[in-house]
């Protein structure tokens, strides 16, 4: 994720607009095989982005992306319709990171994640944070235990298998398979390599402006759930499938291959945010300034010489995406036109 910082940029009266895409579903074909991989995934390459340039000065009125609906894709009776695994198929649970490389495109675009519909309220209790790092670990603890219940929820409706990732909250340097942390590049980053999310206690606050958590702590349930997107993403087959798709080609299609897993995980965090608005106390306010936060990390804004993570309108408006929806499959950005995922 971005790391955070003051951005004085304004939303105004328009706001976030984002029109419903087409959730789609089809069970993606599973199998082992000659071709498979256990799990695939683009190595040891952590997912996280540059760090931002000092804030821009003045007044800036956001015009949102014109979200249309994809071309509907020829599913059959499937349709937007919810999948509700029998006990039985639930007993039978599939490992969507096992995969062919031929099934790439659909692990991508017809994930059975996308069929589960709407993401039920979380019930999540978690202690108020501040600048103590013992304060910020319990709270983060606490919040990655709602997160594993909402997420293996989803996953046990898709029947599929779902491991919780590792949690590495530091408060002291270290090395981890992706390397060396803290990052100069990144406030928290996903590991693929060990399923591994690592937030720094206090690095995490120094990268937000010394934003006081204890005042507004919605900026750091956004960094968490938006890390632990990316491991949804790994487990859903979503991240290998991405990297193996483009890994031979051309930077530009990396980028653009990127930037959907972004803003895909940007969606996925908006939504479980969605789901713990109230018992975490989530406002209005706290979320329009976290849209003005986010809007400040695109790679129009932050000066990154990288283009792969979408612009600030973008990243902003997926993330809106997910809280307005709460649908797993209006956060499928493998299937909008490139000018949405710019």
């Amino acid at each position: 994720m971005r790391p955070r910082r003051s951005n004085p940029l304004a939303f105004g009266a328009l706001g976030i607009l984002a029109l419903a895409f087409a959730g789609v579903v089809v069970i993606a074909g599973l199998a082992g095989g000659e071709e498979a991989a256990s799990p695939a995934g683009p190595g040891t390459a952590p997912v996280a982005t540059g760090k931002a340039v000092p804030t821009q000065t003045g007044e800036v009125e956001i015009t949102p992306p014109a979200f249309t609906p994809p071309r509907k894709l020829n599913l059959g009776s499937l349709g937007d319709t919810e999948i509700v695994p029998a006990a039985a198929e639930r007993s039978m649970a599939v490992d969507l990171r096992q995969m062919r490389r031929s099934d790439t495109a659909a692990r991508l675009k017809r994930n059975p994640l996308y069929g589960t519909g709407l993401m039920r309220p979380t019930s999540c209790r978690a202690p108020r944070p501040s600048t103590r790092p013992g304060d910020m670990l319990a709270y983060l603890n606490a919040v990655t235990g709602c997160l594993d219940r909402a997420w293996s929820a989803k996953f046990s409706q898709a029947g599929a298998v779902f491991l919780p990732p590792s949690k590495v909250y530091w408060s002291r340097a270290g090395r981890g398979p992706c390397g060396v942390y803290p990052n100069p590049d990144a406030s928290a980053y996903y590991c693929p390599a060990n399923r591994g999310m690592y937030i720094g206690l206090s690095h995490v606050i120094q990268q937000s402006g010394q934003a006081d958590p204890a005042r507004n702590h919605v900026p750091y349930l956004t960094v968490l759930a938006h890390e632990y997107a990316h491991h949804v993403q790994s487990m859903a087959g979503i991240g290998g499938a991405w990297w193996w798709e483009v890994s031979t080609r051309p930077r530009e299609a990396q980028d653009a291959h990127s930037r959907r897993h972004e803003l895909q995980a940007q969606c996925l965090a908006g939504a479980f945010v969605r789901t713990v608005r109230v018992p975490l106390g989530v406002t209005g306010a706290r979320w329009q300034q976290v849209l003005r936060t986010e809007y400040g990390r695109g790679d129009d804004q932050n000066g990154a010489p990288r283009r792969d993570h979408g612009t600030g309108e973008h990243y902003a408006a997926w993330l809106h995406q997910g809280w307005k929806y709460a649908r797993i499959g209006y956060c499928n950005t493998w299937v909008v036109p490139p000018s949405q995922v710019s």
